[in-house]
């Protein structure tokens, strides 16, 4: 659960941004390790419903299969 750090609400997590020119395509983050092996994580978005602050983020934690 965040927090909006303008108005202390909760706000809505996994919401995604997407390209408008580009609907299929959604933003990822590469991170290079200490091998130079990459690894991308899908960008985040969480919105204040209150006062509309908006926030990205990337879950950096492995997903298990």
């Amino acid at each position: 659960m965040k927090k909006c750090p303008r108005c202390h609400h909760e706000m809505s997590e996994d919401c995604y941004l997407i390209d408008s020119a580009q609907p299929i395509s959604d933003f990822t983050v590469i991170v290079k390790d200490e091998n130079l092996k990459k690894k991308q994580y899908p960008i985040k978005a969480a919105v204040c419903n209150h006062c509309g602050y908006i926030e990205l983020y990337a879950e950096m934690k492995e997903k298990e299969s």
